[in-house]
């Protein structure tokens, strides 16, 4: 603040009984930590049903009026940002004589457990400062500057995705900057907020910047009144750090998006290793909390946490996730008075030395030194939470030495369990950054141990579902849940059209048992590591059983949390990266990047992103654009069902070629993107039913349900393409590619040759190459009087095609091997039935393949074709047109 703040008394938080009938529109949950200037709460908003923070002051704050009012105009101006990047102020007043403010409640942890005394990669370190600029260049044109930017204020969230917080010391760009009091750190704080030599405005602001991105570099924190910082590893990087921490404002940039864009520019031409972090010379900061620094991986833990001021200064990281009861406070504070402490002095003997009488002068001794008296030493004991944190690397690496304490191990497996209520979805993920899996408990005699061991009433989640199969119960591990560990009448098994139905299984409250639950309830939960290291839980090893099943067409089962709609499946991944990492992982499990193909499609994707995203986050799709310009949908189905945001595309940024589902206002909906840039929180994979994919070449399918024979066929083309769609894709999109790209290239040679052309001539020409446009193969031939140089066109064409279809052809006969073993199998299966309208029906599609050579094309295409017996018939119409007399 800009005011001197008052000193108050001893400051006693006031109670969640005495603050619940102050804040009807909030439900106050729980206590998260105290400090000097005023205590912080965790509620729930009730209209909005939104997580928020609760900072409430002492009461000598609301009574000193200069004080008063400078928090006023602050919080005014900061609840009127609104970026990713910042911590969003929602609500502030004055109520039964106490200041207080509404703020987001941020899952995450702060950047100073992940680089402290660390050097990173430079090009994380560009994009992490880079963001960091953009979001303080937005407050700054809010009219507020920080004053205090450095590693222990800036969050990363559960996505990596960075915020800036404790905006308490943040005051009007226009006020007086001259008080007495000077806030900020040694260090990061610029020289003249506490020199008061040149006014205090957003430059300062961008010195901190500088600071912070110099820590990030070289891995040690700026020393106390360092100016133009540099590391000496490039020359590039050092004009820049220069130029940001220059002790004359004047010298800086002037704006913290200038900064960002010098990082940007200079990132792509980075290369070479990464950097060692230099040698210095001069004092170091003593860094606060040293048991902390310690951790090896304290960088590792994403947790609950809110970051705010709760002492005249400095801030605190407060975290909230596992048992309550343990100390989940851990502060950072401003560390300027015990670096004068901790910082040896040099003792000097005032003693006048006397001269002593009696034996033979020697050499006189040195009085000893008062040695400074050491401080006590602090043991900490180490919590679970901790421990975990310490362990998180070298857990996720498959080490299985160590293990938090009140680990419980078993038959091959260790067990740690979670008291903090989360949703199943936060627990799986959760669980997936330790390397651990939710538990499996597959037999009555196993959760019977569970329950006695973890000796908690509550239920408590473990790492069962339906597998997008409603009635089809399997462990993550794939191996099937068993009926006898089921409550009695459980599970329900109902169809749900929501994306919350009860799919998931926990530990039940009342027996050793296991209930279904929808995913949205808080529960405690269960960590699973196996000891060999091994993770046959984890969602790579669940994509890859599902992949196998497909190729082997066998029924597969999907992973956890993967949702039935309409046929097609769909699994949210709730994992930050970017667009060719996401694609992978789609494919790694024989999947594609969500496709919306129809309108239930859309409504379902829009019902659970709509709940899933925060404002301004993104989940990847499968829309690109292609070499033309132009967007389409990786399966290449018809581009129709695609509601963009409002002003979207707007092909603002570099490379936007992808697709996101982005919410923005309040509203979700289509946005372009940059596929190698910062990472995107959510992706959303897809195994499309044949049946439920809308190629523009085929009509819409009729609204009536689908025949015994339509579902029987579907499902006999679904087991081909299964096993070869993928190839054949690879294929048809390379064979496409030749087509286009001959007809481009002839197309613009015709339009060229306007001198030789008449219009009648171009016309034609340009509509005969036109019409090879979506056929599945060049012509044998062009005509006779066509232009030589697009003949060559045709001829290199044709000779990429030929190629092509050599290098597939092996694999396209063996799919026409397999697609004849289908329908005679199927076929055998229908007359041993009884059912020999089937039977002959399939019989009939043997015969298609015969007498159709691109019929199997068109299948594994993707496209919808006429069953074998609306064939027949049309074949048979067709027949009766051409001889009418004859059929009279």
């Amino acid at each position: 603040m800009s005011e001197t703040p008052p000193n108050p008394a001893e400051f006693v938080a006031p109670s969640l009984e005495e603050l619940a009938p102050l804040f009807p529109a909030y439900e106050i949950e729980a206590f998260i930590a105290q400090g000097g200037m005023g205590a912080v709460y965790r509620a729930t908003q009730r209209s909005l049903d939104r997580l928020v923070a609760i900072k409430i002051l002492p009461r000598e704050f609301g009574q000193d009026e200069n004080f008063r009012a400078s928090f006023e105009a602050e919080a005014k101006a900061m609840a009127k940002l609104n970026h990713p990047n910042l911590i969003g102020v929602y609500d502030f007043g004055n109520i039964d004589g106490m200041l207080f403010i509404v703020m987001e409640f941020v899952e995450g942890k702060a950047l100073y457990y992940s680089v402290h005394k660390k050097a990173i990669d430079p090009l994380v370190a560009f994009e992490m400062v880079s963001t960091i600029s953009r979001g303080l260049a937005h407050a700054h044109a809010g009219g507020i500057i920080h004053r205090d930017i450095k590693p222990a204020n800036i969050l990363l969230d559960l996505e990596a995705n960075p915020k800036i917080g404790d905006f308490g010391l943040a005051r009007p760009l226009d006020q007086d900057g001259s008080g007495s009091v000077v806030f900020g750190t040694p260090g990061y704080t610029a020289p003249e907020v506490y020199k008061n030599d040149h006014p205090v405005d957003q430059r300062s602001d961008i010195f901190s910047i500088g600071a912070l991105l110099y820590e990030l570099l070289s891995g040690e924190p700026p020393a106390a009144d360092s100016t133009g910082m540099t590391i000496g590893n490039d020359p590039r990087i050092d004009a820049i750090l220069k130029k940001a921490t220059h002790a004359d404002p004047s010298t800086r940039y002037h704006d913290a998006q200038d900064l960002a864009d010098s990082l940007d520019k200079l990132a792509p031409k980075l290369s070479g290793p990464r950097f060692a972090a230099p040698t210095h010379n001069g004092p170091r900061p003593v860094m606060a909390n040293p048991s902390l620094a310690s951790h090896k991986n304290s960088s590792f833990l994403p947790l609950l946490l809110i970051l705010l001021i709760l002492g005249g200064g400095g801030a605190f990281a407060y975290f909230a996730f596992f048992n309550k009861t343990e100390e989940h406070h851990i502060p950072v504070i401003d560390d300027s008075e015990k670096r004068e402490k901790d910082t040896p002095k040099k003792v000097v003997d005032k003693t006048p030395q006397k001269p002593t009488p009696g034996p033979p002068k020697l050499k006189p001794k040195r009085p000893k030194k008062d040695a400074p008296k050491k401080p006590e030493k602090v043991v900490v004991k180490e919590t679970p939470l901790q421990a975990l944190q310490r362990l998180g690397e070298d857990l996720l690496a498959g080490k299985r030495e160590e293990f938090p304490p009140f680990t419980k191990k078993r038959n091959g497996s260790a067990y740690f369990y979670a008291k903090s209520p989360v949703t199943w979805h936060e627990a799986n993920k959760l669980s997936s950054t330790f390397g651990a899996s939710l538990a499996l408990f597959p037999d009555p005699e196993t959760l019977k141990w569970a329950r006695e061991s973890f000796k908690e009433q509550s239920a408590i989640w473990v790492g069962a579902s339906d597998s997008g199969t409603e009635g089809k119960w399997h462990w993550q591990d794939g191996t099937a849940v068993a009926a006898s560990v089921w409550t009695e009448g459980g599970p329900d098994n109902e169809t749900t059209t929501t994306p919350d139905g009860e799919d998931f299984a926990a530990l039940s409250e009342s027996a050793p048992l296991l209930k279904d639950h929808p995913a949205s309830l808080k529960l405690p939960f269960i960590l699973e590591w196996k000891l060999d290291g091994t993770t046959p839980s984890s969602l790579e090893s669940q994509l890859a059983r599902t992949a196998a099943a497909l190729n082997e067409k066998r029924a597969p089962i999907f992973p956890a949390g993967t949702a039935n709609v309409g046929g097609s499946r769909f699994l949210l991944v709730r994992r930050a990266m970017q667009w060719d990492e996401a694609s992978n992982l789609a494919i790694l499990g024989e999947g594609h990047l969500a496709v919306m193909s129809n309108e239930n499609e859309v409504a379902y994707t829009h019902r659970l992103l709509q709940g899933v995203l925060e404002e301004q986050k993104s989940c990847w799709i499968g829309g690109r654009k292609n070499d033309e310009d132009e967007w389409e949908n990786v399966t290449r189905e018809s581009f129709d069902f695609i509601n963009w945001l409002p002003g979207q595309p707007d092909n603002f940024g570099e490379g936007e070629e992808f697709l996101v589902i982005r919410k923005m206002d309040g509203q979700v909906g289509a946005n372009d993107e940059s596929g190698t840039q910062m990472p995107v929180n959510f992706l959303l994979i897809e195994w499309s039913h044949p049946s439920q994919r809308n190629f523009s070449t085929v009509a819409e399918a009729p609204e009536d349900e689908p025949t015994a024979l339509e579902k029987a066929f579907a499902e006999v083309r679904m087991d081909i393409i299964n096993k070869h769609g993928r190839n054949y894709g690879r294929f048809r999109k390379k064979y496409d590619d030749i087509i286009d790209d001959f007809v481009k290239k002839s197309t613009s040679e015709v339009i060229d040759l306007d001198d030789r052309l008449n219009p009648d001539q171009q016309q034609f020409l340009i509509a005969q190459l036109k019409a090879m446009e979506g056929e599945y193969w060049l012509p044998e031939e062009i005509p006779a009087r066509t232009p030589k140089k697009i003949k060559r066109y045709f001829d290199d064409a044709q000779t990429d095609a030929n190629d092509l279809w050599e290098s597939y052809e092996e694999d396209f006969e063996e799919a026409v091997r397999d697609y004849f073993e289908l329908l005679n199998e199927a076929s055998r299966q229908a007359f041993k039935k009884g059912d020999q309208v089937l039977g002959l029906a399939f019989k009939l599609e043997t015969e298609s393949l015969d007498e159709d050579d691109i019929l199997l094309h068109k299948i594994l295409n993707g496209v919808k074709v006429p069953l074998p017996t609306e064939k027949k018939k049309e074949e048979e119409k067709q027949k009766e047109d051409e001889n009418p007399k004859k059929n009279e």
